[in-house]
C-alpha cells in the first residue's frame, strides 16, 4: 500500500477513509484501494480480513481494531474533512470596481463564500488600516484590471497577514497567489511577471491596466452576471482556505501539474469555465 503526501485532516472518533478515497471489491480480481489522489491500486487482503477492515472504517467508534487498519493510517488514507483553522480564521474583505463599474453582488456574495468556507468575515474598505484591523488574512475582489495600489499592500505578508488578490480583464478572473510570508509573491512580482511574459506588447498591457490614456476605453458589456459572481467568489474562498489549512501541493493522473496556491496565478475565462494555473516566483531584487 503506498503512501502519499500528508494533507491536514481531522481524525474522526472512528477509523474512516479520507475523503476522496473508496476501498472495494472487483469479482475475480480482488480488494482495490482509490487513494485521495484518485490513483487506483489493488490491496492484498484475504476476504476475512477485507471485511474485518469494512467492518472497522464503518461501524461505531470503539471496540478492537484489526492490525489492517493500522495499515491504512500509517499510509495515510485514513482521515475526515479538515476545517478552517482558528488561528486564521479572521479574514477582512474588501470588494472595490474600476471606473464605470458598479460592485453589484459580489461583496455579499463574497461574504457568504468565505463563511461557508469556515472564515470569520470582516468588511473592510480600500482606506482600511489593514495591519491594525485585527485580521489574518486580506481578501481583495477588484471588478476590474488590477489596481497599481495594491503593491503597497504586498508588506502585509510580512506583518503575518496573508494577502489575496482577485481581479478581472475582460472575460478573465485573475487569482493572484495568497502572499502569506515575504517569500510569497505579492502583486509587485505578478504585474513584473506578466509585463515580461508580455514581450514587446508589454506597454500595451501596462496602459491596459492603467485605463489607456484620453477618453475612457470602449468596451463590450463584460460584467460578471450572478451565476458568475457566485463562481469567482467560490474559488477565491477555496484558494483562501487551502492556504489557512496548509494543504500540500498533491499531484496525480488527475491534476499532474497541481500548484500551492502560495506559488500559483490562476485565470479563470468565465466564457468557457476553463480553468488554468501558472507557476508565479517572486521576481528577485535587482542588484544597485
Amino acid at each position: 500500500m503506498s503512501s502519499e503526501p500528508r494533507e491536514p485532516v481531522d481524525l474522526p472518533d472512528a477509523p474512516r477513509l479520507r475523503p476522496g478515497a473508496a476501498l472495494f471489491r472487483v469479482d475475480g480480481h480482488g480488494a482495490v484501494l482509490r487513494a485521495a489522489d484518485g490513483d487506483l491500486f489493488d490491496v492484498a487482503l484475504p476476504g476475512a480480513a477485507l471485511d474485518g477492515v469494512a467492518r472497522a472504517l464503518t461501524g461505531p467508534a470503539g471496540g478492537d481494531q484489526p492490525p489492517e487498519v493500522a495499515a491504512f493510517a500509517s499510509a495515510g488514507h485514513l482521515g475526515a474533512r479538515a476545517h478552517w483553522p482558528a488561528e486564521h480564521r479572521a479574514v477582512g474583505l474588501v470588494c472595490t470596481a474600476g471606473p464605470g463599474l458598479d460592485l453589484g453582488g459580489h461583496t455579499p456574495t463574497a461574504a457568504a463564500a468565505l463563511a461557508r468556507a469556515g472564515a470569520d468575515v470582516r468588511p473592510l474598505g480600500p482606506g482600511d488600516d489593514m495591519a491594525a484591523a485585527g485580521i489574518d488574512a486580506l481578501c481583495w475582489i477588484h471588478d476590474g484590471p488590477p489596481p497599481a495600489a495594491w503593491t503597497a499592500f504586498d508588506a502585509l505578508a510580512a506583518k503575518g497577514i496573508a494577502w489575496q488578490r482577485v481581479s478581472r480583464e475582460g472575460r478573465h478572473v485573475f487569482f493572484e497567489p495568497v502572499a502569506a510570508s515575504p517569500g510569497d509573491p505579492g502583486h509587485a512580482d505578478v504585474r513584473a511577471r506578466r509585463l515580461a511574459a508580455a514581450g514587446s506588447g508589454h506597454q500595451r498591457l501596462a496602459a491596459y491596466w492603467a485605463g489607456g490614456t484620453g477618453d475612457a476605453p470602449i468596451e463590450g458589456d463584460d460584467r460578471p452576471d450572478e451565476l458568475e459572481q457566485h463562481l469567482i467568489s467560490a474559488i477565491a474562498a477555496h484558494d483562501l482556505r487551502a492556504w489557512a489549512l496548509g494543504t500540500p501541493q498533491r499531484t496525480g493522473d488527475l491534476t499532474p501539474a497541481a500548484l500551492p496556491p502560495q506559488r500559483r496565478l490562476r485565470v479563470l475565462d468565465l466564457d468557457t469555465g476553463a480553468i488554468s494555473d501558472h507557476a508565479v516566483l517572486p521576481v528577485p531584487t535587482a542588484a544597485p
